[in-house]
């Protein structure tokens, strides 16, 4: 395993130096970080400065000594699975329209608000700062129109795949 793999099995990790971290020790009950985790030259270091064994903090891990090294295999219960996740176009058609609702809602909102501060005198730094959002407002619409062209397209994807399924 590396480094990052087993830090992010840790509470409280702080970094300490480059390739060194502290972390709550997960063999006792930690109230401040007493186990150091190092990067070494053939896996990962361990030790708690509170006297738990490198055999307990592993254990409390859910992993073994073995696992620590760089070069260790992977057993069955570790091996990484390479599944693509299936995509599906109607539920990320529905994300993304939810999205590009907000963006639009968001930018009607600027634009109409400073529509109603109507000739309201303004100093330079505030009128810059005002034209910045009605420009973020305007790249907000124009988000939200591309993604009502990707929603389209995923809508007509499950059309056409549900139409050859029918069809076959």
């Amino acid at each position: 395993m590396t480094a990052p793999q087993i830090l992010s099995l840790l509470d409280s990790v702080r970094i300490r130096s480059t390739g060194n971290w502290s972390a709550k020790c997960p063999a006792h009950p930690d109230r401040s970080p007493s186990l150091s985790i190092a990067e070494g030259q053939k896996g990962v270091l361990l030790k708690c400065w509170a006297g738990c064994t490198l055999e307990e903090i592993t254990t409390s891990l859910g992993l073994r000594v073995a696992d620590l090294f760089s070069d260790a295999p992977l057993g069955k219960s570790r091996r990484a699975i390479s599944q693509t996740p299936r995509i599906d176009p109607r539920a990320l058609a529905f994300r993304f329209e939810l999205y590009a609702l907000d963006l639009w809602l968001r930018a009607e909102l600027v634009l109409n608000t400073l529509k109603s501060l109507g000739q309201m005198t303004v100093s330079d730094v505030d009128l810059d700062r005002l034209m910045g959002v009605v420009a973020s407002a305007y790249r907000d619409q124009e988000r939200a129109e591309l993604f009502e062209q990707i929603i389209d397209s995923l809508r007509w994807k499950t059309f056409l795949e549900r139409e050859a399924r029918h069809a076959a």
